[in-house]
């Protein structure tokens, strides 16, 4: 039984671009075909076990490379099969649902918007508005800091909950100005409390202008106060259907 790696799936024909590096000691990223469906593979380094962030990031490379011309249904990190395995057990019985997603990505990529409070700005606002806060603050001014050890506390989660509450009216008005421009969104949940926005757009190729421009003219309406970094295009991973 030999391994090999399984990066995504794209349709038969499509040609791979040159200089993809690919996991294994050959280096080498080739496709496996079966009727109209083609798994994009490697061999696999032997050494060592997969699941490095390094590996991951290869993997993402590849995938990405091909999806900047092509319909690339991306496989979960790490996807390691049988080499036989390939075509019996996944092109095969699956190629009709394969071309399917692969026809609803045809001409279409994903780009990734994160967006961020700038601290100094967004901190201030908050004091401004709210009387609690300013109020506390100025308690905690002062008194020694042993002495405003809980004052700090519920400092703190106050101001996280006006993040909060703030942060869902500005993700909103953020992804209401871009989704016109895309097929379809999906909003992730920021994973602190100063992120704003992390949200996944699938973009058709013909309008990928139109949304670098809605971007920036967006970033440059929120500078100072909220900054956003736009990712892309990359390969579909959040238009996946699941199984």
């Amino acid at each position: 039984m030999v391994p090999v790696y399984v990066y995504g799936l794209v349709r038969a024909g499509t040609e791979l671009p040159a200089g993809l590096e690919g996991l294994g000691p050959s280096g080498q990223v080739s496709t496996m075909v079966e009727g109209e469906v083609a798994a994009i593979v490697s061999d696999i380094p032997l050494d060592r076990p997969l699941g490095t962030r390094k590996d991951l990031l290869a993997h993402e490379a590849v995938v990405d490379a091909v999806a900047a011309n092509a319909a690339v249904l991306p496989m979960r990190f790490p996807a390691v099969t049988a080499e036989d395995a390939v075509v019996e057990e996944l092109l095969a019985p699956n190629q009709d649902h394969f071309l399917a997603v692969l026809d609803d990505l045809e001409g279409r990529v994903q780009y990734t918007l994160k967006g961020r409070y700038v601290e100094d700005a967004v901190l201030g606002e908050v004091l401004q508005a709210n009387a609690e806060i300013r109020a506390l603050q100025d308690k905690i001014s002062e008194l020694p800091e042993d002495a405003s050890y809980y004052d700090r506390v519920r400092l703190g989660e106050l101001v996280v909950n006006v993040l909060e509450e703030q942060r869902e009216g500005d993700a909103a008005q953020i992804l209401d100005r871009l989704e016109p421009f895309a097929v379809s969104l999906v909003a992730n949940q920021p994973s602190q409390p100063e992120d704003v926005v992390n949200a996944a757009f699938l973009v058709e190729r013909d309008r990928l202008g139109d949304f670098d421009e809605a971007v920036e003219n967006l970033g440059s309406e929120l500078d100072g106060r909220i900054r956003l970094r736009l990712l892309g295009p990359l390969a579909p991973y959040d238009f996946i259907p699941a199984e």
